[in-house]
């Protein structure tokens, strides 16, 4: 290996000015040099049991690139943006996020959805520093050595658990038995549910978490029913929740039955028929109905009907865009970086990207309000609140019955 006349070989020389070209992009204003498109990637679920909200959550991200590109991108870069179904599976998952990563190189992942889902991609993108956004509620995510590249705004399994445990408790349910899908959240959420039920005076019968895909849970269930329970927390996904409320129908079981709206939503409504589903009630994060960033987002998609976890990929596409604006970057890295300048308070209040990015070419501090709530993250990349809503089946339809911020 030749000497450059300094006592560094040609291999170290390169070395060097690799590393100094890589510093070089990361630290540059992205508006410098060529205009290299940014790349955005999504992992939304449009098949599998998450297959009823996938399609908008992912509508929802490609309605704000095509107005931000129509106006002219991002200090001149455009966005483009790619697509995967993680198929709300986490085998097929990883697949994705790979082509994504190492075929599409973008610099974000957004949208995934079910805990397993994004436990298993997590690993990857902070590997590769790739920011990733999720709809997903486990506590495990919070734990997670992630280096602050994974993010989301659903809420954890313990403000989940304390809300569903407060709604039991002021309809005056005291018998209870706990069902939940073996899923990562299973047992943080159950833990907290019954933490707070039997603090307020309710007693938890029956403690049950089952597995996933069976053809009959007349076994599970012939064992929470044996407690003689008067209301039934029913933690599960769609299929399962609609094989169980048959199985309870047919049982004679005459109680109350409570579950997140991933699972009784209209789907399990018209899979198990409005007899079998009357009056279950369905709790679940909601979206800010009355905000400008919701008001926004029914606008880009024409509708006026958007599920929750789009109103939450609208707001990952806003933040991701808008840390880039902030910190004029093009890479996860500086998405990571400036996501709670755009995020958290003081600055002024902003909901979506072009009314940001409007200040932040002012030099102003934002502050980004989302159509999931206010977007304000902790250490751990967890939102600090999130409003909830109350749904019950009433005639084969579910109705809003309620709704509290928290």
């Amino acid at each position: 290996m030749k000497n450059n006349g300094n006592g560094v070989t040609r291999r170290e020389s390169l070395k060097i000015i690799g590393g100094a070209a890589g510093l070089m992009t990361m630290g540059l204003p992205i508006n410098l040099g060529a205009q290299e498109p940014i790349r955005l990637g999504t992992l939304c679920p449009l098949t599998g049991a998450g297959g009823p909200y996938g399609p908008q959550m992912q509508q929802a991200i490609a309605a704000v690139v095509k107005e931000l590109n129509d106006a002219g991108g991002i200090w001149g870069h455009p966005v483009q943006l790619f697509n995967e179904d993680s198929q709300t599976n986490p085998e097929a998952a990883v697949r994705a996020v790979h082509k994504l990563i190492d075929v599409n190189k973008v610099i974000a992942v957004m949208g995934t959805w079910a805990s397993a889902v994004t436990m298993a991609v997590a690993p990857i993108c902070f590997n590769n520093r790739v920011v990733e956004f999720s709809v997903s509620g486990a506590d495990a995510i919070s734990d997670l050595k992630d280096d602050d590249y994974i993010w989301r705004t659903q809420p954890n399994t313990f403000l989940q658990g304390e809300f569903h445990a407060k709604f039991a408790l002021q309809k005056g349910w005291k018998r209870i038995a706990y069902m939940a899908v073996q899923t990562p959240y299973a047992k943080s959420f159950g833990d907290t549910y019954k933490k707070v039920a039997e603090a307020g005076g309710a007693k938890i019968l029956e403690y049950l978490i089952y597995e996933a895909d069976k053809p009959s849970y007349r076994s599970e269930l012939t064992k929470v029913l044996a407690t003689k329970p008067e209301h039934i927390m029913l933690m599960g996904y769609t299929p399962d929740s609609i094989a169980i409320f048959k199985e309870l129908y047919k049982m004679g079981y005459k109680g109350g039955i409570q579950g997140p709206s991933f699972a009784i939503n209209q789907k399990l409504v018209d899979g198990v028929g409005a007899e079998v589903a009357e009056g279950a009630y369905s709790l679940d994060p909601a979206s800010d109905l009355q905000s400008p960033a919701f008001k926004n987002l029914t606008r880009l998609l024409g509708a006026q009907d958007v599920n929750s976890y789009a109103a939450q990929t609208y707001d990952h596409i806003n933040l991701v865009t808008l840390s880039l604006a902030e910190g004029k970057v093009n890479t996860g890295t500086g998405i990571r970086d400036n996501l709670r300048k755009v995020a958290n308070p003081p600055g002024t209040e902003v909901s979506g990207f072009m009314e940001g990015y409007k200040l932040i070419k002012e030099g102003k501090k934002i502050n980004y309000q989302g159509a999931s709530g206010a977007c304000d993250f902790d250490d751990k990349g967890d939102i600090l609140s999130r409003p909830f809503s109350f749904s019950q089946v009433k005639g084969g339809k579910l109705v809003v019955i309620g709704g509290i911020k928290g």
